[in-house]
């Protein structure tokens, strides 16, 4: 009698169980998003009670205008950060579905079938991880607020559960949805033999430029006008505030669509630059050949270093004006400093806690976005690279995402934590525009956080990748 008879044999780990891990990789995703919006809307929530907790402050009738717009405003960055952050991963979950989809396709499935089963996917993914990211995030700001309480370092807040948690989680939810069903309509397009090529992407000829740089130079130009206007009125209204954020959001929405039209000149530029090293030169070619691909793993680094730019130069800025304007009158500001020490150490932790965060949602996108290229990193064994080879390859077309990410993420949190302390201050007593105070220890933990973080989220997929056999690769997986 064979040995082997009787035995169980171990599943294969097939299409089956991938599209099982890219559904957790959503719902771990979307609990992410939610739960940073969570922070950032319990954390203006925080703000606002410890500033109507101070005797000057609480009394104030230019802190009672400034409040709700404040409130506002900490709402609309939750709300578009979460979106940002949420259809950024569908997209990367959709696009390695590509090859599945379109085999199913050559099946027999008609597309309005595939759609319809898309979207319910999306729909569970992100109900379910809205709901655990709302939940999760509002239980780690009370408990860090209690604890923040019984150390004497903020005064007792009480339970911290404001209203507008709500629409983040729904936001969510619908825009999980949402991109499953546009991403889905998007796949389907794409012709069923591509079901048998090596790369799930779709080439760069068959990238819209010309629709993409229009759409995104209208974006940033209404934008930048738009935060040009709001510092202008900054200096007679607190709502300017509200245009800054909303023209902010304007022109980061322009970068995102604009990144898979100028990464690959960025990228074309690096390939020349470093036309002597050859794995430096292939990385950049490679990421040119999905430009789609480079641009979500960009963005993704790109918010969290924006968002934490954003809330360090912001908080640096305002501190700074606010030392002026209690220099130039004294009387008008008094008693003011204990109020401005408790609100640092929410800033300071809403800042951590949001880079924390964003930083696991870069490791989920990016380790996803490695894993689906198992394939592609596999041929590249086939053809005679060596596993060394293979890992310094991504590691290196890694080390272009976060330069990249780094440079223009801190360019552009600068230029909104600075219009952002100015439209809130430049209204009140004594306020004067100065030029935006950017931390050193932003650049450093910065730098160093989107280092570790894109290393992190690519060594262990990569090694993965470069472990099987590489005639693994040819095979369909």
């Amino acid at each position: 009698m064979p040995r082997h008879r009787g035995r169980r044999r171990r599943p294969a780990r097939g299409p089956a169980f991938r599209v099982l891990v890219e559904d957790r990789a959503t719902v771990a995703v979307a609990a992410l998003s939610a739960g940073l919006g969570a922070l950032v809307v319990t954390g203006a929530d925080a703000a606002r009670r410890i500033v109507e907790l101070g005797d000057r402050t609480g009394s104030s009738a230019t802190v009672a205008v400034i409040l709700p717009v404040v409130a506002w405003v900490f709402i609309g960055i939750a709300l578009y950060v979460s979106a940002v952050v949420a259809s950024n991963t569908c997209a990367t979950v959709i696009a390695g579905q590509t090859r599945s989809l379109a085999l199913q396709r050559v099946l027999g499935a008609t597309g309005d079938h595939l759609r319809r089963q898309i979207t319910r996917t999306g729909f569970l993914c992100g109900v379910v991880g809205a709901a655990l990211g709302v939940v999760v995030g509002t239980a780690i700001a009370n408990v860090a607020f209690v604890v923040a309480a019984a150390a004497s370092v903020l005064p007792p807040l009480g339970v911290l559960a404001p209203v507008p948690l709500l629409p983040v989680g729904a936001l969510v939810a619908v825009i999980t949805t949402v991109a499953f069903r546009v991403g889905s309509r998007a796949v389907l397009a794409i012709p069923p033999l591509r079901a048998l090529e090596a790369s799930v992407e779709a080439p760069p000829g068959e990238t819209s430029t010309l629709g993409r740089s229009v759409v995104a130079a209208v974006l940033c130009t209404v934008g930048a006008a738009g935060i040009a206007t709001s510092i202008v009125l900054g200096a007679s209204t607190v709502e300017s505030l509200l245009l800054a954020v909303a023209c902010g959001a304007l022109s980061f929405t322009g970068v995102v669509v604009a990144a898979p039209v100028l990464l690959p000149a960025v990228l074309r530029v690096t390939a020349a630059m470093a036309a002597r090293s050859l794995i430096a030169s292939i990385a950049a070619r490679n990421a040119l050949r999905a430009p789609r691909r480079t641009a979500r793993a960009t963005v993704g680094l790109l918010i969290a270093v924006t968002l934490m730019a954003t809330f360090s130069v912001g908080f640096a800025t305002y501190a700074r004006m606010l030392q002026r304007q209690t220099i130039a009158d004294p009387v008008y500001y008094r008693d003011i400093q204990t109020q401005f020490d408790q609100l640092a150490v929410t800033f300071t932790g809403l800042v951590g806690a949001s880079g924390i965060i964003a930083a696991a949602g870069v490791v989920v996108v990016t380790t996803l976005t490695i894993a689906q290229r198992g394939r592609e990193l596999g041929l590249l064994r086939v053809i005679g690279a060596t596993a060394q080879q293979v890992r310094r390859l991504v590691l290196v077309e890694t080390a272009f995402t976060i330069a990249i990410s780094v440079v223009l993420g801190v360019g552009l949190g600068t230029v909104y934590g600075w219009a952002g302390a100015y439209t809130l201050l430049g209204a009140t007593n004594a306020a004067e525009l100065i030029a935006p105070v950017v931390p050193t220890w932003l650049l450093v933990v910065v730098l160093v956080g989107a280092a570790v973080t894109g290393t992190a989220a690519a060594v262990g997929p990569a090694a993965r990748a470069v472990r099987r056999a590489p005639v693994e690769a040819l095979r369909y997986e």
